[in-house]
């Protein structure tokens, strides 16, 4: 008896389910998942999985164990986790080669998730270097305040400011006074360089002080500058607060950063990114991001995928609340956190070949988080099956959601692409990408994005270059696209 397993979610039935129903569901999925009947491997273990759960239900005083020691551990609940799944065929036609197929899934907190605030255990990293000083550091300054004034007595606050060195201004610490601590961060003043690492170290090792099991760990980095030499350092210890459950994030003001560092930077740790093109933005951005801490319910959200020898997870994107692409190299990818209402989707593409005619085992997608609100890591997980053809059926389409969320991420890479046309020289195939990309973003519904991109295609005929503000409004703006009409576009992400 294993009481960390979910004998009743393996036979998809409620732990109040009578005798008959027990048998009655083991009878289906055991036909279902019969070695003898799909003889694809993969199926062997679901079907000894199944035939164990039967086996402790169906035995009256063995069910009457697990059950005790399951709620004496607190393992049984409701579910804290929502998935949806949408496939992009119902059937495949049996072919050799490899063939593309894609999954997007969608998690969310479930409805009936009772939910608590967390303590909220926060970092802000502030570049204050001579670029900085003026109506920047005023903003940020007026944005401190006002994070001061929304903390709660058991949330913990610090405060580094760097340039060439970091200066730790307020330690970690709860129970701040308010009034001094506003003192404190009105005396910053712009000087020196900048050089992220010296900041991000000092913010780390603040947040280490009072990281706890209960705690959301962030830490809110801003600057306007480059930074140079320590980029790679920067990135080992982004990943390092992914880990760890901190998770950064990073915001450029103006126009002299660099948008990739800082990208990856946030993605590594499970953070966002965000692009502040004037001062006044920055007390909305520090506000909002303090309320999504306040309400996050799950940390470390993971995607696991135990998939059929046939199948391969090639490539992933998240596709909501921004795009970027996940890490696939371990068959699992790591979504950060999840806040109340909030709901994180990605899309995932798999090469599928060797399967011969009739319906046969895909994949399990397993979803699991540590939810601080509860005793144990919190886990759902979907099965996914598929018929396999000899012609394809002429009627079949897409989903519109997957093809949607292919249209996004195309139009991401394309931007992406841009940059790197323009770097060796080919204003010409840049230009048509940038012109591409406007009609694309035009018929996503996105006119004001589709008018930046065909001015910065002007732009680029003109001088040779692409203007930062335009290069950085294009970046974020197709990063953080919504969802959007339809639209007919290929259907692969390999380009």
């Amino acid at each position: 008896m294993d009481i960390e397993k979910d004998y009743y979610a393996i036979l998809d039935i409620s732990p109040t389910a009578l005798d008959e129903e027990i048998r009655l569901a083991y009878r289906k999925l055991a036909r279902q998942y019969q070695p003898e009947a799909d003889s694809n491997a993969g199926t062997n273990e679901l079907f000894e999985e199944i035939q164990e759960a039967y086996e402790l239900l169906n035995d009256p005083a063995k069910r009457k164990k697990y059950d005790h020691w399951r709620s004496k551990k607190g393992f049984d609940r409701s579910s804290a986790l929502s998935l949806h799944m949408i496939a992009s065929h119902d059937s495949l036609v049996s072919l050799p080669q490899e063939q593309a197929f894609y999954v997007l899934l969608s998690v969310m907190p479930a409805a009936s998730l009772p939910t608590m605030r967390l303590p909220v255990n926060l970092c802000l990293v502030i570049d204050r270097s001579t670029s900085m000083q003026g109506i920047r550091l005023q903003q940020v300054k007026e944005a401190i305040h006002r994070i001061i004034d929304k903390l709660r007595p058991e949330d913990f606050l610090s405060l580094v400011v760097f340039s060439d060195r970091a200066k730790v201004l307020l330690p970690s610490e709860r129970h701040i006074d308010p009034a001094r601590a506003k003192a404190i961060a009105s005396t910053i003043q712009a000087s020196g360089g900048t050089e992220i690492l010296q900041g991000l170290l000092a913010g780390l090792k603040e947040l280490k002080h009072n990281q706890s099991e209960t705690s959301v760990n962030h830490l809110i980095l801003l600057t306007d500058g480059q930074t140079y030499g320590d980029e790679q350092e920067c990135l080992e210890q982004a990943e390092w607060a992914g880990a760890n459950q901190v998770q950064l994030s990073t915001i450029g003001i103006g126009t002299d950063w660099n948008e990739k560092l800082l990208d990856q930077m946030a993605d590594l740790s499970g953070g966002t990114s965000s692009y502040i093109d004037a001062p006044e933005k920055i007390t909305n951005i520090f506000t909002k991001t303090l309320n999504n801490l306040e309400t996050v319910v799950a940390r470390e959200l993971k995607v696991r995928v135990n998939a059929n020898p046939n199948v391969y997870l090639h490539e992933a994107y998240q596709t909501t609340p921004h795009i970027y692409k996940l890490d696939v190299k371990k068959q699992e990818v790591t979504l950060g956190a999840l806040s109340v209402h909030q709901e994180k989707s990605l899309l995932m593409e798999f090469w599928l070949k060797d399967f011969s005619l009739g319906e046969h085992w895909l994949m399990r997608l397993t979803v699991d988080a540590d939810m601080p609100g509860e005793s144990n890591r919190s886990w759902e997980w979907l099965e996914l099956r598929a018929r396999f053809v000899e012609q394809p059926n002429p009627e079949a389409k897409i989903p519109s959601q997957i093809t949607t969320a292919l249209s996004k991420i195309a139009v991401y890479r394309m931007q992406q692409k841009v940059a790197d046309y323009v770097k060796a020289g080919d204003i010409k195939k840049a230009t048509q990408h940038l012109q591409l990309i406007s009609t694309r973003l035009f018929e996503l519904g996105e006119p004001e994005l589709s008018q930046a991109a065909l001015f910065e295609a002007g732009q680029l005929t003109q001088t040779g270059l692409l203007s930062p503000a335009g290069r950085k409004q294009i970046h974020y703006g197709t990063r953080a696209l919504i969802a959007g009409n339809t639209t007919k576009f290929s259907t692969k992400l390999i380009s």
